[in-house]
């Protein structure tokens, strides 16, 4: 398997920096996808000019690319925000770390007050990531804004405006780019169906996993409750959801497994039940991932590259712990010998 380390600036292939000592790359579920580039500083007639470079600069737009095999797969494409510089005397042993974060970083840096009337939370969202170059992915939300009821007002950055609609929906918002640039926005539910992306295997033949750290917490709610005032009939808006809508990965969930009651109370102000159910999902899709689990591989001994926001099997950890698990978190490595990957894996039930 041939596997190695591209990088591009403004979508143009620099062999020089990839070349770097270190690449790391951090992708968690529904949070900004964070670089790091570490560079050696040599001391050229008593000038540092790796800190002067432009394509290290504030805003410079760096993509990194793994290649496996020959086919490319984009794992984060953003501006450089920042540097950390060690100098030892005489050079040797200095280094600069570059930093960055995906596009979603430029959404945060203005404030903007505005009123969204008749619209969707997924309409706003797609019309706000539209003039960043983002193409919308968007699952379509229940409310509705009128300016006749509780109208939507924004009145702060794009990011934190758009994060602060996935999450009372039951969303999570994230950018992808595929090896060209071309970059996705999404705003939707776990994706927790389709097939599994790759197998980690542990105890079993052909292991790709050395350990696995596995626990677990049911101590959380497993249905909701709400209601509201109707402000135009007084009519009591309920708003109770029984349990999770999201797709369960195992032969028992949460509640089966706790066997009684365990609720939580949302409430806001809404002007219809789907409304105040899509917040009560939102809450007990939140909560449900109850187990977690942790370790690490590489690209090699996978035979492939792992990602956030993907469906993986696990298998060699017995009957109620083997199956899909959805991967919250990974943190990509680096180097010019391997890609190790560290990862983190959530599931919303046990059993095959």
């Amino acid at each position: 398997m041939d596997i190695s380390l591209a990088i591009k600036v403004g979508d143009a292939a620099d062999a020089q920096l990839a070349q770097a000592s270190v690449v790391e790359v951090l992708e968690r579920m529904g949070e900004p996808t964070t670089f790091r580039m570490r560079y050696e500083v040599d001391i050229v007639s008593g000038d540092l000019p790796l800190l002067k470079d432009s394509r290290l600069d504030p805003g410079s737009m760096i993509q990194v690319l793994t290649v496996k095999d020959g086919n490319a797969e984009c794992l984060v494409k953003g501006p450089v925000h920042g540097q950390q510089i060690r100098l030892l005397h005489g050079g040797t042993g200095s280094y600069v770390d570059v930093m960055g974060t995906d596009t979603s970083v430029t959404m945060d840096r203005e404030v903007k007050a505005k009123v969204w009337d008749a619209v969707r939370d997924s309409e706003v969202f797609s019309q706000i990531v539209a003039p960043y170059g983002l193409t919308p992915d968007a699952q379509d939300t229940p409310a509705m804004h009128a300016e006749a009821k509780h109208t939507l007002v924004q009145h702060d950055s794009d990011l934190r405006f758009v994060r602060r609609l996935a999450r009372r929906n039951g969303c999570l918002f994230w950018l992808s780019a595929d090896p060209l640039g071309v970059q996705t926005a999404h705003f939707k539910r776990p994706p927790l169906d389709g097939e599994a992306a790759a197998k980690l295997v542990i105890n079993l033949d052909q292991p790709n996993l050395n350990a696995l750290e596995i626990s677990w917490d049911v101590e959380r709610p497993t249905s909701s409750v709400g209601w509201d005032i109707d402000l135009a009939d007084k009519s009591q808006i309920d708003g109770g959801v029984a349990h999770s809508p999201q797709k369960l990965l195992g032969d028992k969930g949460l509640a089966d497994i706790t066997g009684d009651t365990r609720s939580t109370l949302v409430t806001a102000p809404v002007d219809d039940a789907g409304d105040l159910k899509s917040r009560g999902e939102a809450a007990l899709i939140e909560s449900d991932f109850f187990v977690t689990v942790t370790g690490e591989t590489t690209v090699h001994a996978l035979g492939a590259v792992l990602r956030a926001h993907t469906v993986v099997q696990l298998q060699g950890t017995g009957t109620r712990h083997s199956g899909p698990y959805f991967v919250s978190s990974v943190r990509h490595l680096i180097d010019a010998t391997t890609h190790r990957m560290e990862f983190e894996l959530v599931r919303n039930g046990w059993g095959a």
